[in-house]
């Protein structure tokens, strides 16, 4: 029987529980305060504001008229990215209405779409249970 040296089951253990203690993919956990709620204000707030009206009635100024919800729902299922509308409207596969954000409401030179980066910390968040932390 082969003996593996120390050092590489050491690697592994510690590679293990790094996963396990950061989460889906080994990373930290996500603040909703900290790192998705900027995202949000600076991306999604100019249309989904509380005082501001849109056509889906969806009010993104806090946690919890996040997970309220619109029109069309609820649009975060904790643990559930593939069923939450919000990362579907982000990735521009909803099975209504337009992708987000609309690219009409930017200002001029101003990129409105979420970089790959930002869709992924949304969908990390909501595989990490969409905490409001």
């Amino acid at each position: 029987m082969e003996r593996r040296p120390a050092v590489v089951w050491y690697l592994l253990v510690a590679g293990v529980s790094a996963a396990i203690a950061g989460g889906p993919g080994g990373r930290a956990e996500i603040s909703f305060k900290s790192d998705v709620f900027p995202v949000i204000k600076r991306k999604c707030l100019p249309c989904h504001a509380e005082d501001h009206f849109n056509p889906s009635e969806l009010s993104l100024d806090t946690y919890n008229l996040l997970m309220a919800g619109g029109k069309h729902g609820v649009p975060v299922v904790p643990g559930r990215p593939k069923e939450s509308i919000l990362v579907q409207k982000l990735n521009g596969k909803a099975p209504f209405g337009d992708p987000m954000p609309l690219d009409s409401k930017r200002k001029k030179g101003e990129t409105k779409r979420l970089s790959e980066e930002e869709v992924r910390l949304f969908i990390d968040w909501i595989v990490q249970g969409a905490k409001n932390n």
